[in-house]
C-alpha cells in the first residue's frame, strides 16, 4: 500500500510541474537549431517576416519586421526558450507567455520547415489553421556557432 502511495505521489508532483521544469527536462532537435527566416501575410494584408536564432541549449532569439499595407514597417524583438516534446516543437516567451506555443512540425526538404500551430493561450482562433514555413539562412552568427 506504501507503495502505491508514494508512485501516485510522485505522479502527482510531477503533473504539478512548472512550463520551466518542462523545457528544462525536454529536449532539442539539432535540425532546428541555427538561423531560421520566415514570412507570413496576415489577413489584414499586413506581411510579418522574421529571422529566429536557436540555439542547441533551447534558447531562443526573433526579429519580427511588420510591413503594414502602407510600407510602414514596425520592428520587435523577442527572446525565449524552444523544445521538443511528445513530438511537437514549442516555444515560450517567459516575459509575457503564460503558457507555450505548440507546433507539429515536418521538414519539407533539408532546409525547410513547415510548422502548424495546435495549441496556443495567446491565438486560439489559429490552431490548426496557422501554417507557415522557415527556411534556413545562409547567414549564420559567428555566436550560433560557437555556442
Amino acid at each position: 500500500m506504501r507503495r502505491i502511495f508514494a508512485a501516485l505521489t510522485i505522479v502527482g508532483l510531477t503533473a504539478c510541474g512548472t512550463v520551466s521544469d518542462t523545457y528544462q527536462q525536454s529536449r532539442t532537435d539539432d535540425r532546428l537549431v541555427g538561423v531560421w527566416i520566415g514570412e507570413y501575410v496576415e489577413k489584414d494584408g499586413v506581411t510579418r517576416s522574421w529571422t529566429q536564432t536557436r540555439k542547441a541549449d533551447g534558447a531562443y532569439s526573433i526579429e519580427f519586421l511588420f510591413t503594414e499595407p502602407d510600407g510602414i514597417v514596425n520592428r520587435q524583438t523577442e527572446t525565449g526558450r524552444w523544445w521538443i516534446q511528445n513530438g511537437l516543437f514549442h516555444e515560450i516567451a517567459p516575459s509575457w507567455m503564460k503558457q507555450p506555443d505548440s507546433y507539429r512540425y515536418r521538414f519539407k526538404d533539408n532546409r525547410c520547415i513547415e510548422f502548424l500551430l495546435v495549441a496556443s493561450d495567446e491565438a486560439s482562433e489559429e490552431i490548426g489553421r496557422y501554417r507557415f514555413v522557415e527556411c534556413l539562412s545562409d547567414k549564420v552568427p559567428l555566436a550560433v556557432l560557437i555556442n
